[in-house]
């Protein structure tokens, strides 16, 4: 585990700061991978749409 999942009863044990702390990173954690799916669908999106462009010029040229 990376010490951002922990129970409930742990949770309310903890210090206040402690919790904010541990509140802030989820939030960290949560915004990187948010991040990194949208730089996945650019690429995804870029991808097709060289696919795209390539598949209509063969067609164009051969047909």
């Amino acid at each position: 585990m990376d010490g951002l999942d922990i129970n409930l009863e742990e949770f309310k044990r903890m210090k206040s700061l402690d919790r904010d702390i541990l509140m802030y990173n989820n939030l960290i954690h949560i915004r990187k991978k948010l991040g990194d799916y949208k730089l996945n669908k650019k690429i995804q999106y870029v991808w097709l749409t060289l696919l795209t462009i390539f598949v209509g010029a063969r067609r164009f040229l051969t047909g």
